[in-house]
């Protein structure tokens, strides 16, 4: 049965090293999803309306921080914990919407 894993493995590995690199809507969406916080629709869903309502820098904030580890202290992460930190209040109240739309809209359990 070891024969028959390694070629298994070894494609598995090939085609993800040729496929592209998921965007971030994608990102968002897959960490939702591997979160357990709803199915692949809903975290599709709660993907494209965080793109659709967020303005860019609240996005990839919102992505960086939704898609590294709680402890992760690299350079992105302090960057979006940063932005987190200094939103303007149009900025906090977009998000707010945009959460309630997450839940009301997908059906997401945050």
């Amino acid at each position: 049965m070891r024969f028959y894993v390694r070629p298994v493995l070894l494609a598995s590995l090939l085609l993800a090293a040729c496929s592209e690199p998921l965007t971030k809507t994608e990102q968002l969406a897959e960490a939702c999803f591997m979160d357990q916080m709803g199915t692949r629709k809903m975290c599709n869903c709660m993907a494209s309306a965080a793109n659709q309502r967020l303005d860019p820098e609240v996005f990839d904030m919102f992505v960086t921080m939704g898609t590294h580890a709680p402890d992760d202290d690299s350079e992105e992460m302090r960057e979006a914990r940063e932005t987190a930190a200094s939103m303007t209040p149009a900025q906090q109240q977009q998000m707010q919407a945009f959460m309630a739309a997450a839940i009301d809209l997908c059906g997401l359990r945050m």
